[in-house]
């Protein structure tokens, strides 16, 4: 059994930014290392902002396929799924959205999920919390 220790599908920038949170909760984590990068750094935000970005995505992009990652519910559009952390495991989007990921959870199942999410993004990644 070998370790993954090269990603070609999450950017530098989405790594840079899921791996500080799953580090300081398993320090000794695999955690690949990005061969590319697109230029375009994490957003962050707050939840009011979602339909607004979608909106602006989907009007930008012709193609592709966007996922907001939510426990909570949100309606979804053509091409933007919406799905729990366990549910997007395993898949693969152009923009990824973290909608409040501090409400994925607390302790190791929480960090994991959170990490899970955010590597989820193969082009960009946009991260909103609650609040003003």
């Amino acid at each position: 059994m070998a370790g993954l220790t090269i990603s070609y599908r999450t950017p530098q920038e989405v790594m840079a930014a899921a791996e500080p949170g799953i580090r300081a909760m398993l320090p000794d984590a695999n955690v690949p290392r990005s061969v590319r990068a697109t230029g375009v750094p994490v957003r962050y935000g707050r939840v009011a902002e979602l339909d607004d970005l979608l909106g602006e995505w989907l009007g930008g992009h012709a193609e592709g396929t966007a996922c907001v990652v939510t426990r909570a519910s949100v309606p979804a559009r053509d091409r933007v799924q919406v799905l729990s952390p366990e549910l997007a495991k395993g898949l693969e989007f152009d923009l990824v959205v973290l909608v409040d990921p501090d409400g994925f959870g607390g302790g190791v199942e929480g960090v994991v999920d959170r990490y899970v999410a955010m590597t989820r993004a193969t082009q960009r990644l946009v991260v909103l919390t609650p609040g003003p």
